[in-house]
């Protein structure tokens, strides 16, 4: 009798141990997941290390006080305080991003450890051994990431900190969350102990559910992981991306300089009229116009590609370029080829450099930034809503700076007498959305 109660406390006191096993690896992973899947930001330095010791310590006294159920649900509520804290916006929709974190937990650690012991019609003590088997190597795992994972963590914190989930992924983790969520739960309530014996508890199928079952979790564990998986990667190819893609447009904005630099008397010219050309498309957002085109990543296309519309005038003989007196008709035709050969340019660059939207955008301005609205302009005398909508828009910064800048053929024109030249020519030269937005947009600034 005596030999028996003392198996019956080991094995209680063993089933505490899993129970403390399961809580922990609850809120590692969830926190783990919170940092490298969700890229939800740290707090400052120390301020994260004292909140993981705060946060363990609460768990493991809510854990004493009321079991390991109420412990979970602490872990999961101090990981999502800990998105708030580490936003420095948006804060409460940090509470928003718990609603999938269960899921994508239960499909990490339900298929490991309840299924096999299932599959295998194991009993409590084989139950046990193998649990214990299975947290062991998810703390070897979380051990060597520890240890050996320390260049990748600080490439991550210095590189990754900064960047957000596109919609699509976001979305992509929700569905995978909820999904897990319901399909954890039901394994959960299929598979259950009774005196050692393994049961389907509310299945009038009983053991036959158990193929279904076993495909079902090894389906839902590797759906989870591939996911998980992609999105990390995902992450890493849009950083390296975006990195190439910025080196790019350096390279081809210092091109853009050395081109302006040949005019002595136009320094500054392509960065004066990308700032105007974003003051514009921030206006027109205010306002509502053009909706279905400017879009964020439209107008940080247009700002990236903004410098490069004057790109062709390297094709301009210096003779032209700087002559300081009115040009004959031939000189002005030489100098219009600016607008194709830009165009030009920019096109081999895409074929050479590869597919970057921000160089499809360039291709446009440079070469229909002298298009008229009302279809007078050059090189081709589209007009209207023909012309796109980035270069009418650089069509007003560009005249606008030309205007009040001096130039080899003439002086700084007052802001007034510019910005009544810009309202004359509106309908006419300019898109009159686009130069009401400009016009609003500088009497606020001014």
């Amino acid at each position: 009798m005596h030999h028996d109660c003392e198996g019956d406390g080991v094995e209680t006191m063993e089933q505490v141990i899993l129970e403390i096993m399961e809580t922990a690896s609850i809120a590692i992973s969830g926190f783990l997941i919170k940092k490298y899947v969700f890229l939800e930001p740290d707090m400052e330095g120390r301020k994260q290390r004292i909140y993981y010791g705060i946060s363990f310590f609460l768990i493991s006294i809510v854990f004493v006080l009321f079991g390991k159920d109420t412990a979970s649900l602490t872990a999961l509520f101090m990981i999502g305080l800990n998105i708030c804290l580490g936003r420095q916006n948006h804060r409460l929709r940090g509470l928003v991003l718990m609603i999938p974190f269960p899921g994508i937990i239960n499909g990490l650690l339900v298929p490991p450890l309840l299924v096999p012991p299932y599959l295998f019609m194991l009993n409590a003590g084989e139950t046990m051994i193998y649990q214990f088997t299975v947290y062991g190597v998810l703390a070897l795992l979380l051990l060597v990431f520890y240890v050996r994972g320390r260049k990748w963590r600080n490439w991550f914190q210095e590189n990754m900190q900064h960047r957000s989930l596109r919609n699509s992924e976001k979305y992509l983790l929700w569905v995978i969350g909820i999904l897990m969520l319901l399909f954890a739960n039901h394994t959960a309530m299929q598979i259950t102990l009774d005196g050692g014996n393994v049961r389907a508890a509310d299945s009038m199928y009983g053991r036959g559910l158990a193929p279904f079952i076993g495909i079902a979790s090894a389906s839902g564990f590797v759906m989870t992981i591939t996911i998980i998986v992609l999105i990390v990667q995902g992450n890493k190819r849009s950083f390296y991306h975006e990195r190439i893609s910025g080196m790019q447009s350096g390279m081809i904005t210092l091109m853009a300089e050395i081109v302006e630099n040949r005019d002595d008397n136009t320094g500054g010219h392509i960065k004066r009229t990308a700032k105007y050309v974003e003051m514009i498309a921030e206006e027109l957002r205010e306002r509502e116009a053009y909706p279905a085109v400017l879009t964020d990543a439209y107008v940080r296309d247009m700002v990236v590609a903004a410098p490069l519309h004057d790109i062709g005038k390297i094709h301009i003989p210096d003779s032209i370029l700087n002559k300081p007196g009115r040009l004959t008709e031939e000189e002005f035709a030489i100098m219009k080829t600016h607008t194709t050969a830009g165009r030009d340019l920019l096109v081999q660059a895409t074929a050479e450099l590869g597919e970057f939207s921000y160089l499809h955008m360039a291709i446009e301005m440079a070469e229909s930034h002298h298009e008229w609205w009302n279809g007078k302009g050059y090189p081709v005398g589209i007009s209207g809503e023909e012309i796109p909508l980035c270069a009418r828009i650089m069509a007003v910064a560009d005249v606008f700076d030309a205007l009040t800048s001096r130039r080899c053929y003439k002086d700084e024109m007052p802001l007034e007498k510019a910005y009544a030249i810009i309202r004359e020519e509106s309908g006419t030269h300019f898109d009159p959305v686009v130069a009401e937005a400009f016009l609003a947009k500088m009497a606020v600034d001014r």
